[in-house]
């Protein structure tokens, strides 16, 4: 079993690292930067992923979706059994949340090559 709050823990140290490393990031700017969320989108578009990265690079996309709404959405992160939930205010106000397990989107957007970028504006 996993240690879930490990994993939070090194997620925003072992997100920066990776988009340092890929070239669009100088560490310590925000995440929730739209010019970031642009770069990372247009990067994710152009990579063609082997079977063997699949799940490493959907863990760095779920990391940024996580982060991004975190820190320019005011979502927080909630360990519901095994899993890592994002939680995104729709009426805070009123209690109004919407949970989600963004592993799941995260690898859909590496599998279909879609856009992250389309996905975070519909948040």
């Amino acid at each position: 079993m996993y240690d879930l709050q490990q994993i939070i823990d090194e997620s925003r140290p072992m997100l920066e690292e990776f988009l340092v490393d890929a070239g669009i990031y100088r560490r310590g700017d925000p995440i929730a930067d739209p010019q970031l969320l642009e770069r990372f989108s247009n990067w994710l578009s152009r990579q063609h992923v082997p079977d063997d990265a699949f799940f490493w690079l959907a863990a760095r996309v779920n990391a940024f979706i996580q982060e991004y709404m975190i820190e320019g959405h005011s979502a927080f992160r909630r360990i519901d059994g095994n899993q890592i939930l994002l939680v995104q205010p729709i009426d805070a106000a009123h209690g109004v949340y919407r949970e989600f397990d963004t592993i799941p989107v995260a690898a859909g957007i590496v599998r279909d090559r879609s856009s992250l970028k389309e996905f975070l504006d519909m948040l």
